[in-house]
C-alpha cells in the first residue's frame, strides 16, 4: 500500500472516531431520551465497525 492510500485510511479512521465522540457526547446529554439513546449507540456500533475494518487493513499491509 502505497504512502497515499495509507494516508488517506488513517484520516478517515480519524473523522469516524471524531464522529462517534460528538454522538457519545450526544448520548450522554440526552441519556433520558432511550430512543435516542439507542439510536446513537447503533450510530457508534457502526462507527466502530467502520474504524475496526480500516484498523485491520492498515495492520495487513504493515505485516506484509
Amino acid at each position: 500500500m502505497n504512502f497515499l492510500k495509507r494516508y488517506q485510511l488513517k484520516k478517515r479512521q480519524r473523522e469516524l472516531m471524531k464522529k462517534r465522540d460528538i454522538y457519545e457526547r450526544l448520548q450522554t446529554e440526552h441519556s433520558k431520551d432511550i430512543y435516542f439513546y439507542e439510536y446513537t449507540q447503533r450510530v457508534m456500533d457502526s462507527l466502530d465497525e467502520k474504524a475496526e475494518q480500516i484498523r485491520r487493513m492498515l495492520e495487513m499491509e504493515c505485516c506484509e
